[in-house]
C-alpha cells in the first residue's frame, strides 16, 4: 500500500516535469497568464452577422487552424466565418502554421429567424512566445437583440414593389444621370419620333438593367464579387470605354455627311448600325462601366441581404425591381424627347451640339476617376472652349438669336479659360475652377487617419478605444462617386464640421483593390466604398448609424448624433 502511494507520487512528479518540457502547461504557472486573460473574447451582433474580437495579450498568439465559430439557438443558422490572413510562423509545436497576434476581428454571417437572442460558441487555441501552449479552449457568448434579422427577413411581392419605387427615386442621381446624354444622342442620329424613342429606349435600357442585376448579384453572392467594382474602374477599362463614347460623338458629323452625300449601300449600312437598336444595345452595356461604382442605399441593403445568406430568388427579384425602376424613366424620357424633337426640327442641330458637349462632359467626369484632378479640370476647359467655338463665339453679330447665342458662347469660353488657369494653379474643382473665393472662409480640415489593411484598421480603432474617443470610419475609393462624402459635407455644413471634432476620423482607402481590400470589406460586411461606420468610445459599432451608398447631409448628421444618444443612456 505504502509502495503504491510512493509510486503514484513519483509518477505525478514526472508528469509535472514532462508537460512543460513539451511546451504544454495549463494555467498554474505564475509566469504565464490564465488562458482567458491571455485571450479575451468579445462579440457584438449586427443586422446580418456577429462580429467577434479576440484580443491576444502581448507575447501570445492564436492558431488560425484551431479557431471555430458557431451560432446556437432556435431558428438561428450561421455561415462560414470570415477571417483575415494570418502571419506565417515556424511553430515549435505544429510546424509551419498561420497565427494571429494582437486583435483578431472575425465576421460570422448569421440568419436569425428566432424571436430571442442566441449563443455564439468560439473555439480557440493559442500559445505564448516564451514556450507555453494552452490546450484547446472555448467561450460561449450571449448575443441579445435582433442580430441576423437582415438575412432572415422574408421577401414578398410588396418588397419587390418597394424596390421598384426605390429605383424610380434614383433617376436623378449619379447612377442614372450620366447615361441620359448618351440616350439623347442616339435619338438624334436619325429622324426622331415617339416610336423611335420607345425602340431606342428599350434597346438601351434592357441590357443596362439586366447587366446591373447580374453584376449586383455577382458582387453579393460570389466570393470574389467585391473585386468587380475596382476592376471595372481600372484605367485599362475606363479609358477605352470613354474613347468609344467620345469617338461616337465626333463621328456624328461624318455619319451625317455620309448619309447626305454618299449613296453607297455600305455607307447606309454603317449609318443604320449606329443609328439603330444594335448600337443602343451595345452602348447600354457600355454604360454599366460608368454607373457600376454608384451604389444606392436601397441597392446595398438588398445586396447585403443576399451576402448574409438571404433567399437568392427574393434578393434577385428585388434587385430586378430596382433596375426596372431606374430604367423605366429612361424609356419614358426617350419617348417624350423623340416626340418633342420631331416637332422642333429646326432646333435639332443646336440641340445636337449641346448633347455632344454633355457627352464630352460625361467622358471627362469618368476619366476623372483615373486622372489627376488638375488634368481633369483642364479637360473640362477643353470641352468648354470647343463648345464655345461650336456656338459661334468668333462669328459676326447678326440677329437677336445669334447675339444671344454669342453671349452664351462668350460665357462658356471664359469658363474654359478659367479652367485652364485653375489647372496651372493646381486646382481640381470644376465648380470653382479658380479656387475658393478670397472672401470665403476656408473651413478647418478634419485630420483623417488613412488605412488600407485589416491590421491598420484594427490598430486605429484600438487607439480610439484606448483614448476613450468615438470613431467615425469612412470607406472611400478614388473611382467611386460619393467617396469622401463626410469630408465634402463638412466643408459646407457647420453642424457636421463641429461634430467631427469629437471623433477620431478614420478613412479606409479601397482604391488599389487586392486581397487586403477584399478582406476589409468581408470582415465588415460591406460591399464597397461610399460607406460610413460610427463606433462608440468602447469600440462597439452603432449598427443603426451605418450608412451604405451615397447619403445626404441629414443622414450623416443623424449618424453622428447617435453617439450622444448612447452617451445619455
Amino acid at each position: 500500500m505504502f509502495r503504491s502511494f510512493i509510486s503514484a507520487i513519483i509518477g505525478l512528479t514526472c508528469l509535472a516535469v514532462l508537460v512543460p518540457a513539451h511546451g504544454f502547461e495549463f494555467t498554474s504557472n505564475q509566469d504565464f497568464l490564465p488562458v482567458h486573460e491571455a485571450f479575451k473574447v468579445s462579440a457584438t451582433g449586427t443586422p446580418d452577422s456577429v462580429q467577434i474580437r479576440i484580443l491576444a495579450a502581448p507575447g501570445y498568439y492564436l492558431y488560425k487552424s484551431k479557431l471555430s465559430f458557431q451560432a446556437q439557438g432556435v431558428g438561428v443558422r450561421s455561415g462560414a466565418a470570415v477571417l483575415p490572413a494570418g502571419e506565417h510562423k515556424a511553430d515549435p509545436y505544429f510546424g509551419n502554421v498561420e497565427v494571429y497576434h494582437d486583435t483578431l476581428v472575425v465576421r460570422l454571417p448569421v440568419q436569425n429567424h428566432g424571436a430571442d437572442g442566441f449563443d455564439v460558441r468560439v473555439g480557440f487555441q493559442g500559445c505564448a512566445e516564451k514556450g507555453l501552449c494552452y490546450p484547446p479552449d472555448q467561450q460561449i457568448i450571449r448575443i441579445e437583440g435582433d442580430a441576423g434579422i437582415t438575412a432572415a427577413s422574408d421577401w414578398s411581392a410588396m418588397s419587390v414593389v418597394s424596390a421598384f419605387i426605390a429605383g424610380l427615386k434614383l433617376f436623378l442621381t449619379p447612377g442614372v444621370l450620366p447615361v441620359i446624354p448618351l440616350l439623347a444622342f442616339l435619338l438624334l442620329l436619325d429622324k426622331p419620333s415617339v416610336r423611335r424613342g420607345i425602340t431606342i429606349g428599350l434597346a438601351f435600357t434592357a441590357p443596362m438593367a439586366t447587366g446591373l442585376v447580374v453584376l449586383s448579384s455577382a458582387i453579393a453572392l460570389t466570393e470574389a464579387g467585391i473585386e468587380i467594382q475596382p476592376i471595372a474602374q481600372s484605367a485599362w477599362i475606363l479609358v477605352p470605354s470613354v474613347l468609344v463614347l467620345l469617338g461616337l460623338a465626333v463621328m456624328e458629323t461624318h455619319i451625317g455627311k455620309t448619309r447626305r452625300d454618299v449613296h453607297g449601300h455600305h455607307a447606309r449600312r454603317v449609318f443604320v448600325f449606329f443609328a439603330g437598336a444594335p448600337c443602343a444595345v451595345m452602348l447600354g452595356l457600355v454604360s454599366l462601366i460608368y454607373t457600376t461604382p454608384f451604389t444606392s442605399s436601397s441597392m446595398a441593403a438588398v445586396m447585403l441581404y443576399l451576402k448574409a445568406g438571404g433567399e437568392p430568388i427574393g434578393g434577385i427579384a428585388q434587385l430586378a425591381g430596382i433596375a426596372l425602376g431606374m430604367s423605366s424613366p429612361l424609356v419614358l424620357f426617350a419617348a417624350t424627347l423623340g416626340g418633342l424633337l420631331s416637332s422642333v426640327g429646326k432646333w435639332n442641330e443646336a440641340i445636337l451640339v449641346f448633347v455632344r458637349a454633355l457627352l464630352a462632359i460625361v467622358g471627362v467626369w469618368v476619366l476623372g476617376r483615373v486622372l489627376p484632378g488638375p488634368v481633369t479640370l483642364g479637360l473640362y476647359g477643353v470641352v468648354a472652349v470647343c463648345s464655345a467655338v461650336s456656338l459661334g463665339v468668333f462669328g459676326s453679330l447678326g440677329s437677336a438669336l445669334s447675339l444671344s447665342s454669342r453671349v452664351a458662347a462668350i460665357a462658356v469660353l471664359l469658363y474654359g479659360i478659367a479652367a485652364w488657369i485653375g489647372m496651372l494653379k493646381g486646382e481640381t474643382s470644376p465648380l470653382q475652377p479658380l479656387g475658393p473665393g478670397i472672401s470665403s472662409e476656408a473651413p478647418r480640415e478634419q485630420p483623417w487617419i488613412l488605412v488600407n489593411t485589416p491590421q491598420q484598421l484594427a490598430i486605429a480603432l484600438a487607439e480610439a478605444k484606448t483614448a476613450g474617443s468615438p470613431a467615425l470610419v469612412e470607406w472611400v475609393a478614388s473611382w467611386a462617386p460619393g467617396s469622401d462624402q463626410v469630408a465634402d459635407t463638412a466643408r459646407h455644413v457647420t453642424l457636421i464640421r463641429d461634430s467631427l471634432g469629437a471623433f477620431k476620423t478614420i478613412r479606409v482607402d479601397l482604391s488599389q483593390g487586392g486581397h487586403s481590400v477584399r478582406s476589409l470589406l468581408e470582415l465588415n460586411g460591406l460591399l464597397g466604398p461610399a460607406s460610413v461606420q460610427v463606433y462608440r468610445s468602447d469600440g462597439v459599432e452603432v449598427q443603426s448609424s451605418r450608412l451604405v451608398g451615397v447619403t445626404t447631409a441629414k443622414e450623416i448628421a443623424k449618424s453622428l448624433q447617435a453617439i450622444d444618444n448612447y452617451t445619455d443612456k
